[in-house]
């Protein structure tokens, strides 16, 4: 038998390299001096999105509490030393705007004065708010656009209409939740012309739909920051909720091309940030196993042909070296199971 050529011979033998990914963190720790910025490099984190930030919509934070962009600039340089990047949060976007306006009796998405007026504000804020968050550092924004405030159980609104259902003759190119979207998109471009925002959560109801794809035709980069991707496994092995397995029985890739068609104008997963959910640190419990965790990482490095596909992690309660000593893994898992994983894919790595 021949020896192999020596390029064939050194092309079998080299080990492939696995994808690498962006890994966003949902709210980052805020104290002053950024104490944390080390393990979050050494973790593979790459990205934080800080809140409460004092933005241009009306939020469920005190304002006592919500930082200015100047109040925020310390803290986002002492994480760029340690290369990460940090995302201006607000929380949640428009659903207490959308109460704020019921309570008055009217809603965001007709076209009376009174609405063009609230609007306006939102967009004379952008323009004198968002140069000043450019300026402090931060890579883009994060809108939170889960309804907390006025979903009342019934998504289609026909009862109980909401801040995404129950206006449906204002879906559409011609309706509000697309016009409004245009207009806070230019304002946005005009302030930031290389702005990006991340829409958190993206359900698929057809205003919210409307109302990111109108930010994106302004000329906005809006990245989808999916939850349907947050499970992984197989249903009932460490628990019944759905975010504790595979969303329908989909994994990450087939989910991303499902949550496509509810938002067609997102044509590839380069536009996607999928959220996932390993670990409750609240409960101190794992949602799924480690290996399943892997599953899903390598899945975003290495499944797609168009390239990676980033991710972002809920954690659901402190986020520190400790309290990932602390979750009470399924055996035979350990915490460095779940810290090798997300070492082995992160970009940061």
């Amino acid at each position: 038998m021949k020896p192999l050529p020596l390029l064939l011979l050194i092309l079998l033998t080299t080990p492939v390299l696995a994808g690498r990914v962006d890994v966003h963190l949902f709210g980052a720790d805020m104290t002053a001096g950024a104490p944390l910025a080390a393990w979050y490099h050494d973790l593979g984190l790459t990205d934080l999105w800080l809140y409460p930030c004092a933005g241009v919509f009306p939020q469920d934070q005190r304002p006592e509490d919500q930082r200015t962009p100047e109040q925020a600039a310390a803290l986002a340089a002492a994480y760029r030393q340690q290369g990460l990047r940090c995302w201006w949060m607000e929380r949640p976007v428009p659903d207490v705007f959308y109460a704020q306006a019921k309570g008055e009796g009217r809603h965001l998405w007709d076209a009376s004065a009174e609405t063009d007026r609230r609007w306006a504000e939102v967009c004379d804020r952008i323009k004198t708010l968002y140069p000043r968050v450019k300026a402090a550092g931060f890579t883009g924004v994060v809108y939170d656009n889960e309804s907390y405030y006025s979903f009342q159980g019934d998504e289609a609104g026909l009862q109980k209409p909401w801040v995404w259902g129950g206006h449906s003759g204002e879906y559409g190119e011609g309706g509000h939740y697309y016009l409004r979207g245009k207009q806070i998109g230019a304002a946005m471009l005009a302030a930031w012309p290389e702005i990006q925002v991340v829409m958190v959560y993206a359900f698929g109801y057809p205003g919210e739909r409307w109302w990111y794809q109108g930010l994106q035709d302004a000329g906005v980069k809006v990245l989808l920051g999916p939850e349907h991707t947050y499970g992984a496994g197989p249903a009932n092995d460490l628990g019944e909720a759905w975010y504790q397995s595979w969303w329908q029985g989909r994994h990450l890739l087939d989910t991303l091309a499902w949550k496509r068609t509810q938002f067609p104008f997102v044509t590839s997963n380069a536009q996607v940030i999928a959220g996932l959910f390993p670990i409750e640190f609240t409960t101190k419990k794992p949602n799924y196993r480690a290996r399943y965790f892997r599953e899903q990482l390598q899945e975003a490095a290495n499944a797609d042909p168009a390239g990676p596909i980033a991710v972002w992690l809920w954690p659901q309660g402190p986020f520190t070296p400790e309290s990932w000593q602390q979750v009470q893994y399924a055996a035979p898992d350990t915490a460095e199971d779940y810290l090798k994983a997300l070492r082995e894919f992160s970009a940061a790595k």
